[in-house]
């Protein structure tokens, strides 16, 4: 990255709070990490593909920039078969590159039905008791069934049963009585 672009003292620091971040901890933040660098970049007017993988590795941890410098995708690709010039990788091929390092991230497998399994597991052992417990088990298992139907992978009348597996049997029974109460039918 050459220092004298315009650009280059008016990137953030790394760490600081105004700049993109990226913790390996938590892989499906890594769309977001991309969106928040090609922003900067777009604000501050970068458009060289070389500047753009030298600041993509700028704001991540060194073992991270360590891992996403060895990927073919950051140096050089192959030749070019009628001018035997070498092609550089562009930037979105280097990002695609890192983004196959983090499984799941992608969003041809960003949910699977063990997610929701895992969800609604974890919501009939948490035994809900309050209306902020429920609401967030339904904020998490309409987040990932919603990218299943979308994607084919579930039914709705599946995904609408799979729905109550998350419910304590006494919870189940409480609102059953609750509906009959007012009315309703489940």
């Amino acid at each position: 990255m050459d220092q004298h672009h315009a650009y280059a003292k008016s990137m953030p620091a790394r760490g600081h709070n105004t700049a993109p971040s990226f913790s390996p901890n938590e892989p499906q933040e890594l769309p977001r990490y991309f969106q928040e660098l090609e922003f900067l970049f777009a604000s501050l007017g970068v458009t060289d593909d070389a500047d753009k993988k030298a600041l993509g590795i700028r704001y991540v941890d060194y073992n991270t920039s360590e891992q996403w410098l060895l990927l073919v995708a950051y140096e050089a690709s192959g030749i070019d078969p009628t001018t035997q010039t070498v092609i550089p990788y562009s930037y979105q091929d280097w990002k695609t590159a890192v983004i196959s390092l983090y499984p799941g991230v992608d969003n041809a497998t960003k949910y699977s039905m063990a997610n929701l399994d895992q969800v609604t597991g974890e919501a009939g052992r948490a035994d809900i008791k309050t209306i902020g417990q429920f609401a967030a088990y339904y904020r998490k298992f309409y987040q990932i069934t919603k990218w299943l139907v979308d994607s084919g992978q579930l039914g709705s009348l599946k995904r609408d049963c799979l729905f109550w597996t998350g419910l304590s049997n006494e919870l189940w029974i409480a609102m059953q009585h609750r509906l009959n109460i007012v009315g309703r039918d489940i």
